[in-house]
């Protein structure tokens, strides 16, 4: 699929954000992040199988050198990191690709049979998260600055 050639992120899923950030953080050898919350669904417009959603989640960013890692923590409503967290406990969620266009993306995926399970909004871009019953053994994000 062409646009998919830039992995970017590995995002994990959390309990406790804060906890995990100091252990990434000593692991790492760099300052704890700010972490903050996903936006609410009036800005997102978040869909998650479908339907509107109002999960949210608290985030935390590593920058490295050649990729970042996301760590998620669910909070609120049904979402793909709490349907995660609450099947397989922490763990890794997601890798991301860097794409130009979201919708050109999810099509692309659609057309080789992977379905895409939640999508939505941020202050800059858009996200689409595969579902994990997907073939590939791990769920994909595509991320959109534009």
């Amino acid at each position: 699929m062409s646009g998919m050639n830039r992995v970017i992120q590995i995002g994990i899923v959390v309990r406790d954000i804060e906890r995990s950030s100091k252990i990434w953080s000593k692991l790492l050898g760099v300052e704890v992040p700010k972490w903050t919350e996903t936006e609410d669904e009036s800005v997102t417009k978040m869909r998650y199988r479908g339907k509107p959603s109002s999960g949210r989640a608290k985030l935390a960013f590593f920058t490295l050198e050649n990729i970042t890692i996301e760590l998620i923590e669910p909070i609120g409503g049904p979402s793909t990191w709490k349907n995660f967290l609450d099947q397989h406990g922490e763990g890794v969620h997601h890798i991301a690709f860097d794409v130009d266009k979201i919708e050109s993306g999810i099509e692309a995926l659609r057309k080789i049979g992977v379905d895409i399970e939640q999508k939505g909004n941020f202050t800059g871009g858009s996200y689409a998260y595969t579902c994990s019953a997907n073939g590939l053994g791990v769920i994909l994000e595509l991320l959109s600055k534009s």
